[in-house]
C-alpha cells in the first residue's frame, strides 16, 4: 500500500531517519539488526515519494538526497576497499572496512533494491530521480556494476544481489543511461535540466559519456550476451554477463521500449530500443540454458527465469520453433532416460542399490533445476500466442503440447520425479503462483513471495502442491491445444481409450485397441448433436490435410487421451478406486514400526 497526501511525510521522515541510524550504528542492534531492516523494506514499500518530492516539506526531501548520497559514498567505499585489497576471507579486518562491508550487504543493497522496486513499479523515477538524487544514483549505479564485474572471492558470493539491484536500478532511472548518445532528448536528464554551471557545482563531468565510465554502451552489451549465447560458454568464464549484465537489460529494455519509435510516433526519442532487441535477447537467454542443461553446480541457472519475465511478452512466435520446441525436446529425451533407470532399478531391486538410487534422485534434481529455469519462460510464453494458435491450428504448437504431455507422463508415473521437485521447490522457497498469476509487466519478483508470505507459509505441503507444479500447470496451459488437435468425432474414441489406460494398457496396446474400433468415429459422425461441430472443424484453417487418416487419428487419439487419463488421476487420485483404508504412516515410519517389531526382546 501507499500512503497518501499528509500521511506520507512522516513515514518518510521515519524511513530517512531510521536508514541514518542503521548506517552508523547497525552493529549495536545485534540480534535485532534484521528486524530493524525488515522494517526498513516496509517503510520502503509504502513511501509515496512522488508526492513528497512535489509538494513535501524541504526536510524531508532534505532527508532523501542525503540518504542517496550517502548511499552512494558507502558503495563506493566498498569498491575502493576491495581495490585494495583491504576486504579479505578472515575475521580480522580493519574496523572501518568490516563495518562497512557488514553494512552495505546486510542492509544497504537490500533496502536499496525494495525501495528501486518500489519506485519502478509505482513509475515514480521521473519525479524521484532528479537533480542531486539523479547524479547519486548514477555513482550506486556505476559502482554496483564495477563491484559486480570484479573477480574477486568476496564479490562472488554477493553477485546475485548486486544483479538484482542493478536490476532495480536500471527500471527505476528516468535517463537511457546505456544510450549516452540520445540523453540530449530526454527531458529528465540532469544535463538538460542544468546548466553547465549547475552541472559543475554538483561535480558532474562535461559530458554524459563519462557518468558512468566503466559501463558499456547498449550495443556492446548485446554483442557479449549473443557472443556467449553462441560460443556454449559456461557460468564460470562470464559470471558477470549471467549475474550483472542480464538481469540489467532484462529491466532496462522493457522499460525503454514503452518510451521508443514503437509505442509512440512522435519524436525525437531518447533511446533506439526495439521489440527486436527483447526478442533477440530472450533467444540469446534460451541459448544459455540449452547449453547448460544436465551441469552440476549450477544454482544461477533458477535465476533465469526470474529476471527474463519482463521480456517473453516481446517474443516472436519464431522463437517457438527455434527456441523452444529444441530445448523442450532435450528436456523430455533426459525425462525419459532418468525414468527408465529409475524404473530398470525397481525391477531389479538389488539390495546394494541404495547408492544408485541416490544418483537417480540427483539425476532428478538437476532435471527439476533445468526445468524450471525454462518453465516460467514457457507459461507466460503460451500464455501470450495461445488464442492465436487456437484460431489458426500450428503444427509447432501440437509439437510443444506432445513434449509437455510426455514430460508430465513422465513425472505422474515417478515418485523420484514428484519428490525431488518438491524438494527444490522448498529449499529454494520458490512461490509458482507468482509465475502463473503475475502480469506481463511483473518485474524480477522474488522467487520465495513477499516477506509475509514466508512467514505464513513455514509448512512443507504449504509452499508445495500437484496443483501450484509448473509441471503440471503448464500442461493445463497447453491443454486447449491439445484438445484442438482432435476433432469432435474423436470424443468417443477418447473415452475408449481411457478406460484402456484404466486397465493398465500400454501406449501400443491402447492404440491397437483404437485402430480396430475405429468404427465408432463414424456412428458419432451421424449423430444430430455432432453436426454442427463436424461443420464448424471443417471450415478452420490449418488442419492438416491427412489428418483424417485412420493412423493419424489414432496417434493424436493416444496422445491426448494419455496425458487426459494421467490428469484425471492427478485431479481425482481416489475416483477410480474402492473404498480402503489409506495409508497413515510415512515410508520411513512404517520402516521404524517393522524394525520395532523384527527386535529380539529384552525378556523372552
Amino acid at each position: 500500500f501507499i500512503l497518501c497526501s499528509a500521511l506520507s511525510f512522516p513515514p518518510f521522515s521515519l524511513f530517512c531517519k531510521l536508514a541514518a541510524l542503521v548506517r552508523h550504528r547497525v552493529s549495536l542492534f545485534g540480534t535485532d539488526a534484521a528486524a530493524v531492516v525488515n522494517c526498513l523494506h516496509i517503510l520502503a514499500r509504502s513511501l509515496d515519494a512522488r508526492t513528497v518530492m512535489k509538494s513535501g516539506p524541504e526536510i524531508v526531501k532534505a532527508g532523501l538526497r542525503s540518504f542517496f548520497e550517502s548511499a552512494s559514498d558507502d558503495i563506493e567505499k566498498m569498491v575502493e576497499n576491495l581495490k585494495l585489497g583491504k576486504v579479505s576471507q578472515s575475521r580480522t579486518q580493519v574496523k572501518g572496512v568490516g563495518q562497512n562491508i557488514t553494512y552495505t550487504t546486510v542492509a544497504l543493497l537490500p533496502v536499496l533494491t525494495s525501495l528501486f522496486e518500489h519506485i519502478a513499479q509505482h513509475q515514480f523515477g521521473d519525479d524521484v530521480m532528479l537533480d542531486d538524487v539523479q547524479v547519486s544514483c548514477y555513482r550506486t549505479l556505476c559502482s554496483i556494476y564495477s563491484l559486480g564485474t570484479t573477480k574477486n572471492p568476496y564479490v562472488e558470493r554477493q553477485r546475485p544481489q548486486l544483479g538484482e539491484c542493478l536490476a532495480r536500478l536500471a527500471a527505476a532511472m528516468p535517463v537511457a543511461f546505456l544510450e549516452p548518445h540520445l540523453n540530449e532528448f530526454n527531458p529528465c536528464s540532469v544535463y538538460t535540466t542544468k546548466s553547465p554551471r549547475e552541472r559543475a557545482i554538483l561535480g558532474l563531468p562535461n559530458c554524459v559519456e563519462e557518468m558512468c565510465p566503466d559501463i558499456p554502451v547498449l550495443e556492446k552489451l548485446m554483442k557479449d550476451i549473443n557472443g556467449l549465447a553462441e560460443s556454449g560458454a559456461r557460468y564460470t568464464e562470464m559470471p558477470h554477463v549471467i549475474e550483472v549484465t542480464l538481469p540489467m537489460l532484462c529491466n532496462y529494455l522493457p522499460r525503454w521500449w514503452e518510451r521508443g519509435s514503437e509505442t509512440n510516433a512522435q519524436g525525437p526519442w531518447c533511446t533506439e530500443v526495439t521489440s527486436d532487441q527483447l526478442n533477440t535477447l530472450l533467444g540469446n537467454i534460451l541459448k544459455i540454458i540449452v547449453n547448460n542443461l544436465g551441469i552440476d553446480e549450477a544454482s544461477w541457472m533458477k535465476r533465469l527465469a526470474v529476471f527474463a519475465q519482463p521480456i517473453v511478452s516481446k517474443a516472436k512466435p519464431e522463437l517457438l520453433r527455434s527456441h523452444f520446441i529444441p530445448t523442450m525436446e532435450k528436456l523430455k529425451k533426459r525425462s525419459g532416460k532418468v525414468v527408465a533407470e529409475e524404473e530398470q532399478l525397481r525391477l531389479e531391486a538389488k539390495s546394494e542399490s541404495e547408492d544408485t538410487e541416490l544418483l537417480i534422485r540427483d539425476e532428478f534434481s538437476v532435471l527439476c533445476r533445468d526445468l524450471y529455469a525454462l518453465y516460467p519462460l514457457l507459461i507466460r510464453y503460451v500464455d501470450n500466442n495461445r488464442a492465436h494458435w487456437l484460431t489458426e491450428p500450428n503444427l509447432d504448437a501440437e509439437e510443444l503440447f506432445r513434449m509437455i504431455g510426455e514430460i508430465f507422463i513422465y513425472w505422474s508415473k515417478s515418485h523420484n520425479f514428484k519428490r525431488e521437485e518438491q524438494n527444490f521447490v522448498v529449499q529454494n522457497e520458490i512461490n509458482n503462483m507468482s509465475f502463473l498469476t503475475a502480469d506481463s509487466k511483473s518485474k524480477m519478483s522474488k522467487s520465495g513471495g513477499s516477506d509475509q508470505e514466508r512467514h505464513k507459509k513455514k509448512r512443507r505441503g504449504d509452499r508445495y502442491s500437484v496443483h501450484t507444479s509448473l509441471i503440471v500447470a503448464t500442461l493445463k496451459k497447453m491443454l486447449p491445444i491439445g484438445l484442438n488437435m482432435c476433432s469432435p468425432t474423436d470424443q468417443e474414441l477418447i473415452s475408449l481409450a481411457k478406460l484402456r489406460y484404466a486397465l493398465k494398457d500400454t501406449d501400443e496396446e491402447v492404440r491397437e485397441y483404437l485402430s480396430n474400433n475405429l468404427h465408432v468415429q463414424g456412428k458419432c459422425e451421424n449423430c444430430s448433436s455432432m453436426r454442427w461441430q463436424m461443420a464448424l472443424y471443417k471450415e478452420m484453417a490449418g488442419k492438416a490435410e491427412d489428418s483424417n487418416k485412420p493412423e493419424k487419428i489414432v496417434k493424436r487419439v493416444q496422445e491426448v487421451s494419455a496425458v487426459l487419463y494421467h490428469l484425471e488421476q492427478l485431479e481425482h487420485p481416489y475416483k477410480s478406486k474402492k473404498a480402503a483404508w489409506h495409508k497413515l504412516l510415512s515410508k520411513q515410519r512404517r520402516r521404524a514400526v517393522v524394525a520395532c517389531f523384527r527386535m529380539t526382546p529384552l525378556y523372552n
